[in-house]
C-alpha cells in the first residue's frame, strides 16, 4: 500500500478545515483562514470523523467550572431574631399611638353629638321661647319604674334633631310606656350613642340633661335646667348660658328605660363625682315594655308609692372619699328578651326596685335616686354648656365648681380655669 506523500496530507488538512466551517455553520461570520500546521509524515491527522468522544461534564451543585465554590447568601439564625426584634419594638410603639388616634376620633364624634343636642336645644328655645321639659308628668317625683307618662326632653327636640318621623310616631296623649308608642321606644339613631361606649347601640342613649346640681329626685324644684315639667327661658339661667350645664355623658346600664323615658335614663345630677356611677351593665339593648293593662298597673302602683325617698328631696351629702367599690353597684340583671312587646311575663317583673343601681354609698337606692355623669373617655366626659360650646370636663374637678356649674341661678363665680 502507498504512503501518503506531504502533499495528500496538506490537501486533507485543507479539506477538514472547510468541512468544519461548513458544519459549524458559521458561513454567515468572517472567518479568518489560516494554514494548517505543517504535518509530519509520521503525525497523525485529525479529522472529523475520526474525533476523540469528550468526556461528560458533571454537574456538582456547588461546584463551577473549575474548581471555584458557590456561595448561597442568607440570614443567620441570630440575624433573623434581631429583626424580629426590632420590628416588634417598632411594633409595640406604634400601636399606642393608633389606639390614641381611634380614641381621639371617638372623642370627636362623642362632641359632634353633643354638639347636635346643643344646637336642637336653642332651636326648640328660639321656636317656643322656652327650653323643654326635662320629663313630663303629673305629678312627682319621679320613681325610675315603667310608670307615667315619661316623655323626656330627647322627645321634644326630635323635629330639632332631624327626626321628624320618629317625632310623628309618637302618640303624645299616651305613655311613653304603652303599646301604640313601642315602635318608636324602640328606635335608634346615631346621635344618642357615644362611640367609646362598649355596647353604643340599641334604644339606650349615653347623654342625658342636667336636673340637678345635688343628688335629688328628679321634681318640679330641681335647680337645673332639664327636669320634671320644666319651661326654663333664657332669661331664668341668672348665672349665664355660658356658666350653666345642659347635657353631658353618661354611663348606661341594664335598668335604663330608654331614651324615650324621661327618667334617670335621660337626666342625670352632679351630686356625685364624673364617672362615680358606672352602672351595672351595658345596656339592656332594647327598651322596656310600658303599662298597658289597669291590672298591670294595679301591681306596681303600691310599690312604686311605697320608694319615693322624701328625705333625698333636701339633698344628700355624699362622703368625700366617694368609693365607686362594687359594694356600690348592684347585681347584674338577667339578660332581657329580645321581644319586650310581646313579653308573657307581668309587669311586676318587667322591673322592681331591687334591681336599680345603688347610687348613694351606703343608702338603698328607694326608686328615685338617680345617680351622676361619666364617660369611657380617659380622665373626664364631655358637656354641652348653655352657649353651645362643647368641653371636656376633667374628672378631678372641684366638686363645688361642678355643682355651681349645673346649678343655673347659684350667684357663683366660676374661674375657667378651675375646669
Amino acid at each position: 500500500m502507498n504512503e501518503p506523500t506531504l502533499s495528500t496530507l496538506n490537501l486533507r488538512g485543507h479539506f477538514s478545515m472547510f468541512v468544519n466551517i461548513w458544519l459549524r455553520g458559521s458561513a454567515s461570520q468572517p472567518t479568518v483562514l489560516q494554514a494548517p500546521p505543517a504535518v509530519s509524515l509520521h503525525s497523525r491527522v485529525s479529522v472529523p470523523w475520526e474525533r476523540e468522544a469528550e468526556p461528560p461534564e458533571l454537574c456538582v451543585p456547588w461546584q463551577s467550572q473549575g474548581t471555584r465554590i458557590l456561595k448561597r447568601t442568607a440570614f443567620t439564625l441570630v440575624e433573623l431574631l434581631v429583626v424580629i426584634a426590632i420590628i416588634g419594638i417598632l411594633v409595640g410603639l406604634l400601636l399606642p399611638a393608633v389606639q390614641a388616634a381611634r380614641e381621639a376620633a371617638r372623642r370627636t364624634q362623642c362632641s359632634n353629638n353633643l354638639l347636635q343636642f346643643g344646637i336642637a336645644l336653642h332651636n326648640y328655645d328660639m321656636a317656643h321661647r322656652k327650653l323643654p321639659p326635662g320629663t313630663v308628668d303629673a305629678k312627682g317625683p319621679i320613681v325610675h319604674l315603667p310608670i307615667g307618662f315619661h316623655h323626656s326632653w330627647i322627645v321634644q327636640i326630635l323635629p330639632m334633631l332631624d327626626e321628624r318621623v320618629a317625632y310623628g310616631s309618637i302618640k303624645h296623649s299616651q305613655s311613653i310606656y304603652s303599646n301604640a308608642n313601642a315602635p318608636v321606644r324602640m328606635y335608634s339613631f346615631g346621635t344618642l350613642h357615644c362611640p367609646s361606649h362598649p355596647n353604643s347601640s340599641g334604644s339606650q342613649t349615653n347623654y342625658a340633661g342636667v336636673h340637678d346640681s345635688r343628688e335629688v329626685p328628679i321634681d318640679v324644684t330641681n335647680n337645673g335646667v332639664l327636669f320634671l315639667n320644666s319651661a326654663i327661658r333664657f332669661d331664668d339661667i341668672i348665672d349665664g348660658a355660658s356658666h350653666t350645664l345642659f347635657v353631658g355623658e353618661k354611663f348606661s346600664d341594664a335598668t335604663e328605660l330608654g331614651w324615650t323615658s324621661g327618667t334617670r335614663s335621660t337626666l342625670r345630677n352632679t351630686g356625685s363625682p364624673i364617672g362615680a356611677n358606672r352602672g351595672v351593665g351595658g345596656g339592656a339593648g332594647g327598651a322596656l315594655p310600658g303599662i298597658t293593662t289597669r291590672d298591670e298597673l294595679a301591681m306596681l302602683a303600691p310599690e312604686a308609692a311605697g320608694n319615693v325617698d322624701v328625705m333625698a328631696l333636701e339633698g344628700v351629702n355624699f362622703e368625700e372619699n366617694f368609693d365607686d367599690a362594687t359594694t356600690v353597684r348592684t347585681t347584674q340583671l338577667p339578660a332581657p328578651s329580645t321581644d319586650w312587646i310581646a313579653d308573657p311575663r307581668p309587669a311586676s317583673e318587667w322591673l322592681n326596685v331591687s334591681q336599680l343601681p345603688l347610687i348613694i354609698p351606703g343608702k338603698p337606692n328607694g326608686g328615685s335616686d338617680v345617680g351622676g355623669f361619666g364617660s369611657y373617655h380617659s380622665g373626664g366626659a364631655n358637656f354641652s354648656i348653655g352657649d353651645g360650646s362643647v368641653r371636656f370636663i376633667s374628672q378631678s374637678i372641684d366638686r363645688n365648681v361642678l355643682q355651681a356649674f349645673a346649678n343655673r341661678a347659684d350667684r357663683k363665680l366660676i374661674d375657667t380655669s378651675d375646669y
